[in-house]
């Protein structure tokens, strides 16, 4: 069946501590994982590209698979992982990254499995710096030595209406985006600190190829450091195909519309938010359905804000699953409607 959309990205096992000191040790995530299920929020079925580890938990494919996610662009290779990554976050929720171990550790070295305390998220943080990598293979390196390519794109996965690559190292970006391109996508790109490494020259033939671009606040700055943030926007949406848009957390994000020449300011959808994990992967693929729908970017943003609610209330790429559609236009129509937008629904 050739799905509505596609997206390219990593599948992970994550270990996650809140910002109030809540401990989710192995929760399955993956940028791959949340931008397919963002997607979902809006259509299916979503095509998801990926190369898997062995412990990859099956239950979570077949659980994705029984929603609408499509997995025959997901090759899996005899690998397996111990380690997952660690995401910790603060009271402003910036995050803490690139840690890694066991899920098992945590209590080994003495720490409670279900809450921290502030110090005893520091002094966790503190270990975890000191024990490196412990030897083991991450997830980073398996995508090193393990990269996507162009050839386990499926042929009916070309027809879709659009595709959204989630952060991917410069090499395989210049396979899958001409390649998406070929077939007329409507195609979106997420920056992650691979393409936030490059200047704004270096990254210009990557944005030549995407309809949106959609960079962090931290990956914007990192690309154009020492210039403000809509200043910044403007200059890469001027690079673009289509535009861009800068993820700002908790604060929403902004969309350059060039037709106005001005960002947009669209806010958050309010919900509880329990694990922030995913949550900017979620939005690309919300964007995604919502740019392919309407066309217009600062709609296609409210498509991703409603998308990141869903995410950011559950543990894991999978909580939101069975997707709640009524929900999710129910949220679109009142954030649409503050923007001064009608979305219309399919």
């Amino acid at each position: 069946m050739t799905p509505e959309l596609v997206t390219a990205g990593g599948l992970t096992v994550d270990h996650v501590i809140s910002a109030d000191g809540t401990v989710a040790l192995a929760r399955v995530g993956g940028n791959g994982a949340y931008s397919s299920v963002g997607a979902l929020c809006w259509r299916e079925p979503i095509g998801l590209v990926s190369v898997a580890v062995a412990s990859y938990p099956r239950e979570t494919l077949v659980r994705l698979r029984d929603n609408g996610v499509a997995l025959d662009g997901v090759v899996m290779v005899d690998v397996a992982l111990e380690s997952g990554n660690w995401f910790i976050y603060d009271d402003e929720g910036h995050r803490s990254e690139r840690l890694t171990s066991r899920p098992e550790e945590l209590a080994q070295a003495g720490f409670p499995t279900d809450r921290l305390t502030p110090q005893q998220v520091d002094d966790w943080q503190a270990h975890l710096r000191l024990r490196g990598d412990g030897g083991e293979l991450s997830y980073s390196q398996f995508r090193d030595t393990h990269p996507m390519v162009a050839a386990q794109v499926p042929e009916h996965y070309l027809r879709a209406r659009g595709a959204h690559c989630a952060p991917s190292r410069p090499v395989v970006l210049a396979e899958l985006l001409p390649l998406f391109n070929g077939r007329g996508m409507v195609v979106t790109l997420d920056a992650g600190w691979q393409l936030a490494k490059l200047s704004l020259d270096e990254l210009s033939p990557f944005l030549a190829q995407v309809d949106a671009f959609l960079p962090s606040e931290v990956e914007l700055a990192a690309i154009l450091p020492g210039m403000p943030t809509e200043q910044a926007l403007a200059l890469v949406a001027a690079r673009c195909r289509g535009t861009a848009a800068v993820k700002l957390g908790p604060r929403g994000c902004l969309v350059f519309d060039k037709g106005q020449g001005v960002a947009v300011s669209v806010p958050v959808v309010e919900t509880r938010a329990i694990d922030p994990t995913g949550a900017g992967d979620s939005f690309c693929g919300g964007f995604l359905a919502g740019l392919v729908e309407t066309g217009d970017p600062v709609l296609a943003a409210a498509y991703g804000a409603v998308s990141a609610s869903l995410i950011v209330s559950r543990h894991g790429a999978d909580g939101a699953l069975p997707i709640d559609r009524a929900t999710c236009r129910a949220r679109l129509a009142t954030l649409a409607a503050g923007l001064g937008r009608v979305p219309q629904f399919a």
